[in-house]
This record gives structure tokens, sequence and C-alpha cells, in this order.
């Protein structure tokens, strides 16, 4: 399992708009429980949701899988990510539907076989039979880092006029400027490889073959999101964005750092993984990368970016 966590210093971005009212276009917000001098608070905070980070890691996916000669579905190949939901689905991506329960590791098979996105993001068929692949990759809402009694991050509504021949159009987006957080995990151990319970069925031999290659297109689309590529609104509010630092870490057992809602947080990690380890009997390494001087503890591979730590990940 690869699993990372991540603090990004992102100014003057509306990567993450909910709903227009009237002039005013709103940023995401999330309740956030933070404990100060005072005691536990509950405060709203600019957020930029799990959907949309995994939206970008996908649209990645796809263009990666193309280069590699992967098969991409259909409808992921526009990035319309609805993953063989219906059988109007079914019929347009030419994929037979299930007729009972003994045939969901077939479906799942020739789904993850049509189209890698449905192997490492998952899908819901919501026929009868249903039949459900979880997602090989999670990733949680960035949200502003939760240090003492001040969240670093603020939102401001931007005033804008738009001219055109009948006269001028007032209108406000709102942004966010935050040290945000980000944590997510990619079981690549799980790739090309059927969830559903189950003798052996036709196509897994070819599964087995790509297995490879779907794992390294996988690893490879972490780089997009890891370097900003995510979110919308870009084409007038492009940020200013800077990773400031990150630890990942490779396990053979269930990991996920320390999120970074502190500056001791890769030290946590660290000290945490060489217990799992010994929990669990299992191996595991770790890579940090370090532009603000949080403390690391011991054990870690020091990366200087996200290439490099790319690179490591693929075992170059």
């Amino acid at each position: 399992m690869i699993s990372g966590s991540f603090r990004f210093l992102i100014n003057t971005e509306s990567l993450n708009g909910v709903e227009t009212v009237g002039n005013l276009s709103r940023h995401r917000t999330a309740p956030v429980v933070l404990k100060t001098s005072v005691g536990y608070l509950v405060r709203y905070v600019p957020a930029i949701s799990g959907e949309s980070l995994a939206h970008a890691y996908q649209v990645a996916l796809v263009d990666l899988a193309k280069k590699e000669k992967l098969p991409v579905g259909v409808f992921s190949s526009r990035y319309d990510f609805i993953k063989f939901s219906t059988d109007e689905v079914l019929k347009e991506e030419k994929i037979e539907q299930p007729k009972k329960a003994g045939d969901a590791r077939k479906f799942e098979v020739d789904v993850m076989l049509h189209d890698v996105v449905a192997d490492v993001g998952g899908f819901m068929y919501a026929g009868n039979p249903p039949v459900r692949r979880t997602s090989r990759v999670k990733f949680g809402y960035m949200i502003p880092a939760l240090i003492g009694d001040d969240i670093p991050a603020q939102l401001e509504a931007q005033f804008h006029v738009r001219s055109s021949q009948s006269g001028q159009m007032i209108y406000n987006v709102e942004v966010s400027s935050a040290l945000y957080v980000m944590s997510f995990s990619l079981d690549e151990d799980l790739i090309a490889v059927p969830s559903t319970e189950g003798e052996k069925v036709e196509g897994e031999e070819e599964l087995e073959k790509q297995r490879e290659r779907r794992v390294k297109v996988a690893i490879q689309a972490l780089y997009s999101v890891l370097t900003g590529n995510f979110g919308g609104k870009k084409s007038r509010f492009l940020p200013s964005m800077k990773l400031m630092s990150g630890v990942v870490t490779v396990t053979d057992f269930p990991f996920v750092p320390e999120p970074g809602h502190s500056n001791d947080y890769v030290k946590t990690t660290m000290q945490r993984l060489s217990k799992a380890q010994g929990i669990f009997n299992g191996k595991g390494k770790a890579y940090v990368i370090n532009n603000e001087g949080v403390e690391e503890g011991e054990g870690a591979v020091k990366v200087s970016n996200v290439e490099e730590l790319v690179e490591k990940l693929m075992g170059k």
C-alpha cells in the first residue's frame, strides 16, 4: 500500500466552487472541530473535496493508460466517470450485464479488462444483481492545517465586472488562501485483482499480464495531483501553489500517515510506522519532502521534489 500526507500552501484559489447565489460564486466550505486554548470549537473553513481530487487523478489515469496502450472505456475516454452504473451505459460500452449473482466475478473481470479506470477507481453497477468494485485509490478532503488557536486560511469574495454591448455585469468570486492538508492511499497490490469471491474466470490471465503496466500508470497518475493539477476555474484563477512538505509510506500492511495538522506529523508518522511494522511483522519504508523545516524523525528517505518521489515509488 502506498499512502501519503502532504501540506500545500495555496494562495488565491477558487478550485472547488459549489454554487452560485445571485452574482456570487461560492467556494466549498466544510465544518471542522479543533482544539484551542479554550476548548473544542467548530469552524467552517475552505475545502477542496476528495471527489475533485479523484476526478483529476482519473483524468490523468485515462491519458496515461492510452499512452501505455491499456484499455479505456467509452465514457472514461470522455472523462465522464459514471462507471458502468446502468444498463444503458453497459449497452454503449458493449458489456454484457450479469443475469444472476454467480455472474458477478465474470462481470467484474469483463469491466476491468474493458477499462483500467474502473479497475483502479472502482465502479458500481446498480442493476439486478448489483456488482461493486471498491476503488483502489482514496482521497480525503483538503482542509486547512488545524494548528493552534488560529486556522491558516481565509475566504474573500473578489469583485469583477464583465462588459458587453448591453452594458456591464457585476459578479463576485469567492477565493481562498490556506495551508492545506491532503491525504491519499493507493492499494497497488489489488490492482488487476478481482474483488468478487469465486472461482477463476476467463480473462483473469490477461489481467495478470497487464498488471505491471496498470500499477505503473496508477502510480504515475499521482504525479498529476501532487503537482497541483486538480480543481476548476483555473483559466482566470490559477492559484499560487507550493508543496511545503509531505510523507509517503510504502507498506505490505494497511497504514496511513499522520495528517499534517501539526509540525511534527512526519516524525509522528515515522514513530507509528516503526511500531506498526512490529505489530504486523511487516515491511515498510517512507519518503519525505521537506520544504518548511518540519520535524522528520528517523528512518525516512529524503527526496527533493515530486518527480524524484514518483521515480522512487516506481522503483527507478
